[in-house]
């Protein structure tokens, strides 16, 4: 069977494993590339001492996005990332992947692109015994017009961080996510690295909050968006994401898109992550489960 292939940044209309049973549309296409190329970049871009504490592997197999981390079994760090996005995965790739996750991986998840579902992963989920697990993730997206809804007002100024804001960004991070000190530098050197851009939002000249944007070939994914816990509460996170979508217009970028977590009940008020996208006036896309073996 004939797949087209390409670049995130490929114009290609529709992209078409088998039209029997795949067919992934251009934008949800894009939106999975250039997440795992963000993915891929942030883990390549790990100091070795780093990549040695936290036990972090990173790799493609049939274009698919492998990730483990094994000091922390959480699926953002332990996951196979557009499966069945750019080409339709056979069933000896999927075993390959199951491998390499197998080893250098915890806890991990596989992540179909939504349309990519074909005869052969559904023989393969049901071989591995894997099944949706939680509530799955929100993919958000917005394309042509990336200006923000309504840019927030907040105590904050929002600023592109360089050089010496490196240190404070990782520092940001860290504080943020409760994550140890060793990925300090992890983080830092996201600053001033090609295709990144990293965003602190300043607070009487203290880094209260950060965010970052990858942007490849007319894509923008942007994430790791973390506030410190003394600045909770003020409308931070909001100014940064105003920000990054006017940053990826800037950059030539004509999608741009994040996901976080998918409430299990949409009234459910918590999901700050979630309720920042949707203000900002970003399109929820789609749903994107996490597939998993029986713990």
């Amino acid at each position: 069977m004939a797949c087209s292939r390409g670049s995130a940044g490929s114009d290609h209309a529709d992209f078409c494993c088998d039209k029997r049973f795949s067919v992934v549309k251009n934008t949800d296409r894009l939106a999975e590339l250039i997440e795992r190329d963000a993915w891929l970049d942030l883990f390549a871009s790990a100091p070795d001492h780093v990549r040695d504490s936290l036990g972090l592997a990173s790799t493609t197999i049939a274009d698919m996005g492998l990730l483990g981390c094994r000091a922390f079994p959480i699926t953002e760090l332990n996951r196979a990332m557009a499966v069945g996005a750019q080409s339709a995965p056979s069933a000896d790739d999927l075993d390959a992947v199951a491998s390499w996750l197998d080893e250098h991986a915890v806890s991990w998840a596989l992540q179909i692109a939504p349309g990519a579902q074909t005869p052969v992963l559904d023989e393969y989920l049901a071989r591995a015994a894997m099944s949706k697990a939680g509530s799955g993730w929100a993919k958000f997206v917005a394309t042509d017009d990336l200006s923000p809804r309504a840019p927030s007002d907040g105590p904050a100024n929002i600023e592109v961080l360089s050089g010496v804001g490196a240190e404070a960004f990782g520092r940001a991070v860290v504080e943020g996510f409760g994550l140890p000190a060793v990925c300090e530098a992890w983080f830092a050197a996201l600053v001033d690295r090609p295709s990144w851009r990293c965003f602190g939002a300043l607070v009487d000249g203290d880094v209260a909050g950060v965010g970052s944007m990858f942007v490849r070939d007319g894509a923008a994914w942007f994430g790791i968006e973390a506030t410190r816990p003394a600045f909770r509460g003020r409308g931070i996170q909001r100014s940064i994401v105003a920000a990054q979508m006017s940053a990826a217009s800037s950059a030539g970028a004509t999608i741009l898109t994040c996901e976080t977590a998918q409430p299990a009940d949409p009234a459910d008020e918590g999901y700050s992550s979630y309720r920042n996208q949707e203000r900002a006036g970003l399109l929820h896309r789609y749903v994107r489960p996490n597939f998993k073996r029986p713990a």
